[in-house]
């Protein structure tokens, strides 16, 4: 599993502007081929005083918590983000994990720190997946105990990922103060990183608050710990990122066969099916395609694809340009294992009745897009770059047909 671990700034109040420091992540992390985004402790609504200050705090189905775990639809990686959570009349400090545009599971805090009297510690351990793969979440004053470890590892978790705000007492004013601030902070949270990786023979992923805020200073870390002990790290207290891999394959067994059929014009469109599935929020464009039926094999599939969804055996079938192997979501986990051929054809029309048939299937559209469409109207597609792929196509550029066309 390629996990990108954030530091980043969480400034108080300002949901727009965190907001928006989520989604460029998740795009950093979709360009470097990452499956989930690990952010700290707070990340989404800034650390909040939940007396003086409630009405910053988030229910879990606010609008910005919709806005983002959309965005883990768009970019195709999992995010695992903070927030200070009301429910009703009482407050909890909570990591929320979205994955495909959906909620995929709720931690709130089971072991408050200093400073933290106006919430509640939450009950249940955190254990979340991610296809086949399991991570488990601890957030902050937690690394000064055992327990949320323990249990995130006895749930099956091969990675911990260690979320923190840990507020700096003074405020920063030179570079010194910060050196020393983020000292302590490699001393005290690192240190309890260490000791939990060696003890539970299993990696850490720590994302830590970054940079100034209106009342307090936060330290910037993102770390990966393995179970030897070794670090990888940004260097300093900075807001920024790294990409880490850890031994947990979100691969599941067994992989789905597929194929998709690329349709062009000339005038460099592509026939589109929009996909919109009730296990899944929102709906997404993808090319015709499906899974292979027992002793098929892909060029047979292909046919019959192409017959059952658009109503043609006449179209001219190759080259292959590609491959595409994706875990998602869809009412399950699925690993689907996909070859992607090239279709030219004269623009047509496909019969209203029969994509009625299809609804079954989840289709409720076909349209014909150009690259500057898709890029202009900014709907959601599979692979993400379908765009630039229709860029080299017409340029005569085709992929390969091992390439990987990307999520």
């Amino acid at each position: 599993m390629r996990i990108l671990v954030a530091a980043v700034e969480a400034q108080k109040g300002d949901l727009d502007g965190n907001l928006a420091r989520h989604r460029a992540v998740l795009e950093q992390a979709r360009a470097q081929g990452c499956q989930l985004a690990v952010f700290p402790e707070l990340s989404l609504t800034g650390s909040v005083d939940a007396r003086a200050r409630p009405e910053r705090a988030l229910p879990v189905e606010s609008e910005p918590v919709r806005a983002l775990l959309a965005a883990t639809s768009r970019t195709g990686v999992a995010a695992l983000f903070g927030i200070a959570e009301r429910d009703r009349g009482a407050f909890h400090i909570t990591q929320l994990y979205g994955h495909d545009g959906r909620l995929g599971g709720v931690y709130r805090k089971r072991h408050l720190g200093e400073g933290e009297e106006g919430y509640r510690p939450g009950r249940d351990p955190g254990v979340f997946q991610l296809g086949a793969a399991r991570f488990g979440v601890t957030l902050c004053a937690e690394g000064e105990v055992d327990f949320p470890w323990d249990d995130a590892v006895a749930g099956g978790a091969s990675v911990v990922c260690f979320c923190s705000a840990p507020g700096l007492h003074g405020r920063r004013t030179d570079e010194r103060a910060w050196r020393d601030g983020h000292a302590w902070w490699l001393s005290s949270g690192l240190g309890d990183a260490l000791r939990h990786a060696r003890r539970l023979g299993v990696p850490v992923a720590m994302a830590t608050q970054a940079g100034s805020t209106e009342d307090e200073d936060f330290p910037g870390l993102a770390a990966l710990v393995s179970p030897a002990g070794e670090v990888a790290r940004l260097p300093d207290w900075r807001a920024g990122s790294l990409v880490a891999e850890v031994a947990a394959d979100v691969t599941v067994q067994p992989v789905r066969e597929a194929v998709r059929c690329l349709l062009v014009d000339q005038a460099g469109r592509a026939l589109l099916v929009r996909y919109a599935d009730h296990r899944v929020p929102g709906d997404w464009w993808g090319v015709p395609g499906g899974g292979l039926d027992a002793d098929e094999d892909h060029l047979a599939a292909v046919r019959r694809e192409l017959r059952e969804e658009l109503a043609r055996d006449d179209l001219q079938v190759g080259p292959w340009i590609g491959r595409r192997c994706h875990t998602f979501w869809l009412g399950r986990w699925m690993t689907q294992r996909e070859r992607w051929v090239l279709c030219r054809a004269e623009p047509f029309e496909v019969d209203p009745g029969h994509v009625a048939t299809l609804s079954a299937e989840a289709i409720q559209e076909l349209r014909w897009w150009s690259a500057d469409e898709l890029r202009a109207e900014a709907p959601s597609v599979t692979p993400r770059d379908l765009p630039g792929l229709l860029d080299r196509i017409a340029c005569g550029d085709l992929p390969g047909s091992d390439d990987d066309l990307g999520v």
